[in-house]
């Protein structure tokens, strides 16, 4: 995760607001992954999944890019399977820019749910008289950019959240923050994967075990199950990673050793 891609002659590249933008074929894979179920209502439904979650990509991306810029870097954005990356093409420093360019991301998101929603309470142009695909365009919107905002918000690695945490744990344990962070977020992973099973299995006995949640609580999925068990193991490993640098790595001069 957190990787650039490979380019391929299959990139979809373009400009916006002088940031190049290159669109890996895979995002348009993971895309149609994480929307299958709208088949069942219809292709035309799946086509507007992919265009959500293209914009919204694109909408967070550009966030932390325009963070970049502000302080003092352009960046390129790649939208690549299940996310992207806004890659500076210079380091930032200071802890608090990076904290910032980390939030950037969401906030443009939330930005972006807060326009739709006043739009829509302004004009009522999602409402469902107004037709099923313009309603699910509305409802596809806000829940991309304002629950997946929030879920990019856990103190997971490498997901923003998880690069706040590092870099707050980093400011108050020193040397040993980049490994308590891995902790935290081996827990949160680990707590997000056994709510998203749990939410699986209620799903299936009618939603009974977890009736007292308010309908506006986000459940659990099989992709987020998957999302975050990947990102639990990568932690693990990069902490195992941690763990050996300290075992074997001495920068000690002979005569001090």
């Amino acid at each position: 995760m957190l990787v650039e891609p490979e380019r391929t002659p299959y990139d979809l590249r373009f400009r916006f607001l002088r940031f190049p933008v290159r669109v890996h074929p895979l995002f348009w894979v993971g895309s149609a992954l994480m929307g299958a179920s709208t088949l069942e209502l219809g292709l035309h439904y799946m086509l507007i999944w992919i265009a959500v979650v293209f914009v919204s990509m694109l909408v967070h991306e550009l966030g932390h890019a325009l963070a970049f810029r502000l302080f003092g870097t352009d960046s390129e954005i790649v939208l690549y399977i299940f996310g992207g990356l806004a890659i500076p093409w210079s380091q930032v420093s200071g802890r608090g820019r990076r904290i910032i360019v980390s939030l950037a991301g969401p906030f443009a998101g939330f930005v972006l749910c807060g326009i739709v929603y006043a739009t829509h309470k302004a004009t009522g142009w999602g409402d469902l008289a107004n037709g099923l695909l313009v309603w699910y365009l509305y409802i596809s919107l806000i829940f991309v950019n304002l629950y997946w905002g929030i879920l990019n918000l856990f103190p997971v690695f490498p997901l923003d959240g998880g690069q706040v945490s590092r870099e707050v744990c980093g400011k108050f344990w020193g040397p040993r923050g980049k490994r308590i962070s891995l902790k935290i977020s081996i827990g949160v992973a680990a707590f997000l994967v056994v709510y998203a099973l749990f939410c699986v299995i209620d799903a299936r006995s009618r939603g009974e075990m977890l009736s007292f949640l308010p309908w506006w609580f986000p459940r659990g999925s099989l992709w987020t199950a998957i999302l975050f068990g990947i990102l639990g193991v990568q932690s693990y490993q990069l902490l195992k990673q941690e763990d050996w640098t300290e075992r074997h790595w001495d920068d000690r001069v002979p005569w001090e050793r």
